[in-house]
């Protein structure tokens, strides 16, 4: 089977992870979210820059001499994107590096997103409201300009899991 390393990263509160886990079903292809992101966001935002710098490298290399499969809810898009919306100190030469790494493997991202975020707030985060989506819906439409992997940016207003599969099926090949 060839490898599929699939990443779903978009604003909160866009379906990633009901996509993401039918996705996996489909493909037969292990899905990993990191439970605890949560955890660090409001307490220690610093932890994502270091995630980025130790851990995805040695995850990508991982990936590269395995030839494993998987599909991440979330990854180093969600670094670039948001510690610009949060105004965090980050490693752009690091997000360079993991971003050819990933794209040396081919690695695929899936953006999926709103035509609005108006009325839509976080469960977990209350200050991600609909405004300050749409600030990160933004930044996402300035990420795919930035990475050299290929990008599906998936709208997913009609809310048809069939459909947003169908659709990134076709865009995977």
């Amino acid at each position: 089977m060839a490898q599929h390393v699939i990443i779903f990263d978009s604003p909160d509160r866009t379906g990633k992870t009901e996509i993401s886990v039918e996705l996996s079903k489909r493909l037969g292809v292990p899905r990993f979210k990191n439970h605890r992101e949560g955890m660090f966001f409001e307490r220690d935002p610093g932890y994502f820059c270091k995630a980025l710098r130790y851990g995805d490298p040695y995850f990508v290399s991982y990936l590269k001499q395995t030839g494993a499969s998987v599909i991440l809810d979330r990854s180093f898009p969600s670094e670039w994107v948001y510690s610009q919306a949060f105004n965090r100190p980050t490693s752009m030469d690091i997000l360079r590096m993991v971003d050819t790494m990933y794209a040396e493997i081919g690695a695929k991202i899936i953006i999926p997103y709103r035509s609005s975020y108006h009325g839509i707030q976080d469960d977990q985060f209350k200050i991600l409201d609909g405004p300050k989506l749409q600030k990160i819906d933004d930044l996402y439409n300035e990420f795919v300009k930035w990475t050299s992997c290929d990008v599906l940016r998936l709208c997913v207003d009609d809310e048809d899991l069939q459909r947003e599969v169908a659709d990134i099926v076709a865009f995977l090949g």
